[in-house]
């Protein structure tokens, strides 16, 4: 593994720090392409599937290593994170608690180790990934009869992790003017909300820690697109002297099945999750001579 030297923290920002090799991570994993076609009479079809799983395990590292989302016999960058109760409704709750100075209102975090107190050394280590899922796969469905032809694509993963976790979801701000949702801004905790589905606004800064209550599960299913097309005979085209005469339509990201609160599961951190993925649709007339 070739990355920057840990001697750059003693190095201005003005400096790029030397690589070397740091350690060994050792990457498993299989794939299946599966193609099948078949014809009856004038009609068409046929589906072709590609699937890939890589789990990987970090084997070696030489420099110093403490607690975070690194570490031996572990996958590269794993979820490691605080765990959550909820979210604080009365001084009941709070009292029943580890101490960690919370209101009302704020997010109650688990004692782990059962210290009395919540550091650091309360985080819940999962093999799940934050930067790239451990599967992937991609279906491709196509068909032809007479002249029109159907293809659809869909993609998915699973097996990674991430925090929603943003600019536009930070509570810790009293009067919150940039809320990614509308919930976000019109439904957090209050007094006389107590069901809201957000910690209360202007709360701790821990209501905004990578916790449980922010960590989805990144999986998706995307309906990524799909092309319908009518090439018309040729014996038709013919008579206005041209050789071929195509009408296709494509539409692109028609839709997403995830349980990923924010706008893409793709992206790699939502620390910027403001654009939406876009939707496009094209249609198209191809005229040959």
């Amino acid at each position: 593994m070739l990355r920057p030297w840990d001697i750059s923290i003693f190095l201005d920002g003005a400096y790029s720090p030397p690589r070397k090799n740091i350690g060994d991570l050792r990457n498993k994993g299989v794939e299946l392409d599966v193609k099948w076609n078949e014809r009856v009479g004038e009609l068409s079809y046929g589906v072709n599937l590609n699937a890939s799983y890589n789990q990987n395990r970090l084997e070696k590292w030489n420099e110093y290593l403490g607690r975070g989302t690194t570490f031996l016999n572990m996958p590269y960058n794993f979820v490691y994170t605080y765990v959550d109760r909820g979210i604080a409704q009365t001084w009941q709750d709070i009292y029943n608690a580890t101490p960690q100075g919370a209101k009302p209102g704020d997010l109650l975090f688990e004692d782990l180790n059962g210290d009395g107190r919540i550091d650091g050394n309360d985080r819940k280590a999962t093999t799940n990934l934050r930067t790239r899922p451990t599967t992937n796969a991609a279906v491709n469905l196509f068909a032809a009869w007479k002249g029109i032809d159907l293809a659809v694509f869909f993609t998915g993963a699973t097996g990674r992790k991430d925090y929603w976790v943003n600019i536009y979801n930070d509570l810790t701000i009293s009067n919150q003017r940039a809320a990614i949702t509308w919930d976000i801004y019109e439904n957090p905790w209050r007094t006389d909300n107590r069901t809201g589905i957000w910690p209360r606004m202007g709360g701790l800064d821990d209501n905004n820690e990578n916790t449980t209550f922010w960590l989805d599960d990144m999986s998706y299913v995307r309906l990524k697109n799909i092309q319908l097309g009518y090439s018309v005979p040729a014996f038709i085209v013919n008579k206005f002297f041209a050789k071929t005469l195509r009408f296709a339509f494509s539409a692109e990201n028609l839709a997403t099945f995830t349980k990923y609160r924010g706008l893409d599961p793709e992206k790699q951190n939502s620390a910027n999750d403001v654009y939406p993925l876009n939707k496009s649709y094209n249609l198209s007339i191809l005229l040959g001579f």
